[in-house]
């Protein structure tokens, strides 16, 4: 359980942060300014998700 958490906090980290790296600037060179901004609140979102799961991991690992 505690390794399919880990990978999947993995997946949503590396997703989180293409999301805010890549398309984020694809669509600001593009001009697109909605897509950029729902980029930016999604990949932020995913990253938050990863952090905490990554802390659920932890505490699962002390108990």
């Amino acid at each position: 359980m505690n390794r399919v958490l880990a990978f999947t906090s993995a997946l949503s980290l590396f997703s989180g942060l293409v999301s805010l790296l890549v398309d984020r600037m694809v669509y600001k060179i593009q001009k697109k300014k909605k897509e950029e901004k729902y980029a930016k609140i999604f990949g932020w979102i995913q990253l938050s998700l990863a952090g905490t799961g990554f802390l659920v991991v932890l505490l699962l690992q002390l108990l």
